[in-house]
């Protein structure tokens, strides 16, 4: 499911998931990974567990317009070891083959993302300072390069599953837990298994097999920090003509591209 360790959030939600970017990401170390448990056996994905993936990529898939809301929390590991818990949300609107608007605010960032088919925008209203650049024509090519340059979206991973992606590139083990009620649907609940992160993901069970929750633990770092998405979905979100496109707010400042190679564009 993930081609680097930063890739790995990426591709499974955080969200999704902006600031520039959303996490889905713990990198490869150089730990030695415990043995796996009995219930989760090396290089194994169950048949039940992909049958529920397999269901739920063909609903993103079938998706030509929506929007997503994203709870978001992950935690912050800092001096001796305390854990702290920090919140964002995350909104994403999407109109297949090519638009897209994410926007993200909370404790630690605020980040907007605009992509009308030909030109990618991002905009931090923390540093009052934005970016912008030319993109390929379609979402199935921009999500890729992106991820591939290192830079995060909310949700990019469920924009990948619903493209040209598969959540079990690197999976070691993939089980179907059970069922398990969230935000009043019943959903398949998921657990998998990489080198360092273990994740657990929800899928709403019947036609409508989207994605409910997802959560990340990394392993192998002090406190084993988590990231945690709640998702909430509009298959018919009110989309006007401002929906893709930004309007620079008084006395924010567009910044060269060149210039921006030691701005911070991926999640913590």
């Amino acid at each position: 499911m993930k081609r680097s360790h930063n890739r790995t959030r990426r591709l499974l939600l955080s969200a999704l998931l902006l600031a520039l970017a959303v996490p889905l990401s713990a990198q490869e170390t150089s730990a030695t990974p415990a043995a796996e448990p009995a219930q989760v056996p090396s290089q194994v994905v169950s048949p039940e567990a992909q049958a529920v993936l397999d269901r739920m990529g063909a609903s993103l898939r079938g998706l030509d317009t929506f929007s997503i809301r994203a709870d978001v929390t992950r935690d912050e590991v800092v001096a001796l070891g305390y854990k702290l818990q920090n919140n964002e949300q995350s909104t994403l609107v999407v109109q297949k083959p090519g638009k897209l608007r994410a926007e993200t605010t909370g404790d630690e960032r605020n980040r907007t993302i605009v992509y009308d088919g030909a030109t990618l925008l991002m905009y931090s209203p923390d540093d009052q300072a934005y970016v912008r650049t030319n993109a390929p024509d379609t979402l199935a090519a921009l999500i890729p390069t992106l991820l591939d340059l290192g830079v995060e979206m909310p949700l990019i991973d469920v924009l990948y599953q619903g493209t040209v992606g598969t959540l079990t590139e690197g999976v070691r083990g993939g089980i179907l837990v059970g069922q398990s009620e969230i935000n009043g649907k019943t959903c398949d609940h998921l657990a998998f298994r990489q080198a360092s992160i273990d994740w657990q993901l929800w899928v709403e069970q019947g036609a409508r097999a989207l994605p409910c929750k997802i959560l990340i633990t990394t392993r192998y770092e002090v406190g084993d920090p988590q990231y945690q998405a709640v998702l909430h979905w509009n298959l018919k979100p009110a989309i006007t003509s401002s929906t893709f496109t930004f309007t620079a707010p008084e006395g924010a400042t567009e910044i060269a591209l060149a210039k921006t190679a030691a701005t911070d564009t991926s999640a913590p």
